[in-house]
């Protein structure tokens, strides 16, 4: 059984169960209690859905859920969600690339702007990891697209694949744009595909200048999967809807850039 959807079975079946043993998940899924066991300790250390126990794990009955059923729409409706907004992150992002660099490209609505508004006369490499984002790039002069191939998914254009570690770790960029559902002082960057979450932990590691395109909308969020902690070395790019508050917690943590709209 592949790996990633065994966990998301134990996660289904931890939802119901809310508890369950490592001999139960083991009989069920009929694999060892030692794969359960390690399952367990991969989903309590990357999710916020459950966590271990002595012999077995407890689903977490109450998780921060303040107004995010957004975050689960299609990719369509979450596009012309807070647009302007996202057209300003875009635009701000494109202007910190230089001539003659090497970027990747996340997938996500402010990364389609990102696409839009790129200089082709810098002679850019652009790595991305969604179609969508790989159409706004056709035709743009000067402007090599790579894209990384996988399986389509349709809901959020994005293509995934379990070889994508091994075609990224021979790139390192100049910059790596990542788009993410949501960013907390406690569980710092988070999304709600764990597919997607993968790529992105792969993405983190992958360029010596890391970006996060936020829009203020999920500032104080917290999606279902844990992507990376803030660190000193990213930059935070959001719109000015963040408040004075969440702004000044954010730049103790990281670098951060407030897109103006027009």
């Amino acid at each position: 059984m592949i790996i990633k959807k065994r966990h998301n079975q134990i996660l289904e079946m931890m939802k119901i169960h809310k508890t369950l043993s490592i001999a139960e998940i083991a009989e069920k899924l009929q694999i060892s209690e030692i794969t359960a066991r390690r399952d367990l300790e991969f989903l309590d250390n990357n999710t916020n859905l459950l966590v271990r126990i002595r012999g077995g794990a407890q689903w977490v009955e109450e998780q921060p859920e303040p107004n995010t059923a957004y975050l689960n729409d299609r990719y369509s409706d979450r596009f012309a969600k807070n647009q302007q907004e996202k057209i300003a992150i875009g635009k701000l992002a494109a202007s910190l690339i230089k001539e003659d660099e090497t970027i990747i490209i996340d997938a996500g609505s402010s990364a389609i702007q990102l696409a839009k508004h790129i200089d082709g006369r810098k002679r850019i490499t652009a790595v991305v990891t969604a179609i969508n984002v790989a159409e706004e790039l056709e035709g743009k002069e000067g402007v090599v697209t790579v894209i990384t191939g996988g399986v389509f998914r349709s809901s959020t254009t994005t293509l995934i694949s379990p070889f994508i570690e091994q075609s990224l770790t021979s790139i390192y960029a100049d910059k790596v744009f990542i788009g993410v559902a949501g960013v907390s002082l406690s569980h710092g960057f988070t999304d709600n595909d764990l597919l997607e979450t993968d790529v992105k932990k792969i993405l983190v590691n992958s360029g010596r200048e890391i970006y996060w395109l936020v829009d203020s909308s999920k500032l104080g969020f917290i999606a279902s999967f844990h992507i990376s902690k803030i660190l000193p070395t990213h930059t935070l790019i959001t719109d000015q809807g963040i408040s004075p508050q969440m702004k000044e917690d954010l730049g103790k943590l990281c670098r951060i850039l407030v897109a103006e709209r027009a």
